[in-house]
């Protein structure tokens, strides 16, 4: 009996709301501005959140950055680190580790940066969701972990691994713009959707999984438990797409 009441104890204790922890989280958005030349390089180091690149003409930086944690304690203890130089930008995100059995451990930041279109884009992100939009002639390489990786209408070369997750390519409109994107994903979704005009070469392999060519490119041929497919869309495409998933689904889906 003495037993059973201690757990009773004990759970009530985790139920129960700390001193000063808000039932819903708190937020502190910071905005800061940086020169950066039109192709300047923007390293990101982020651990849980999300980061949305947005492209624009100008050669400067506007980075916003929007804590969150559940006390005010946390949220104090979160920064975002930064380190400016003539053609690079390096942010870093700073969430120290929380000591005791009932401590805070709550914290994540969104990033939102509008970066020079040509810029040269390197980014780590462990939990979250990282969007690219807008970007012409630019270069990036991305690697998450869990999470969701969008590309919106980017005439740009994108290189993005990721172990969980979905991983998607967008367009609204077509221009006959060079753009490049080599995707990995270990398991989960990759879809790419673009407009029926769209010129576009395409290498895409799944080693567990089927493949969906809404194009009609060419026979998809089976791989084991998995499924290729090598194709164009017209002569001398101007984008390229090599998608690659371990376990999991691709699907190439026109638009009209």
């Amino acid at each position: 009996m003495r037993v059973f009441f201690t757990a009773l104890l004990f759970c009530a204790a985790l139920l129960t709301p700390s001193p000063g922890r808000a039932e819903n989280p708190l937020q502190e958005e910071t905005e800061q501005f940086f020169l950066l030349p039109l192709d300047g390089a923007i390293t990101l180091e982020h651990t849980d959140g999300a980061i949305r690149i947005f492209g624009w003409y100008e050669p400067r930086v506007r980075l916003v950055a929007q804590r969150k944690a559940y006390t005010a304690e946390r949220l104090r203890q979160i920064r975002v680190a930064t380190e400016a130089q003539p053609s690079a930008l390096v942010v870093r995100t700073v969430i120290p580790a929380a000591t005791g059995f009932l401590a805070d451990r709550s914290g994540t930041i969104d990033y939102t940066l509008i970066v020079p279109e040509k810029a040269r884009l390197k980014m780590k992100l462990i939990n979250g969701e990282i969007s690219l939009q807008g970007l012409r002639g630019a270069t990036a390489e991305i690697e998450l972990t869990n999470g969701r990786i969008t590309a919106r209408n980017c005439f740009a070369q994108i290189r993005a691994r990721s172990a969980h997750g979905v991983m998607e390519v967008f367009y609204d409109w077509w221009e006959n713009l060079p753009a490049a994107f080599d995707f990995v994903l270990q398991q989960g979704r990759m879809v790419a959707r673009l407009p029926a005009a769209a010129r576009f070469r395409v290498e895409a392999r799944t080693s567990s999984g089927w493949i969906h060519d809404g194009f009609r490119l060419g026979p998809v041929a089976d791989n084991g438990n998995g499924q290729t497919l090598s194709g164009v869309s017209a002569p001398q495409p101007t984008l390229s797409l090599g998608l690659r998933s371990g376990g999991g689904n691709i699907s190439l889906e026109p638009i009209r």
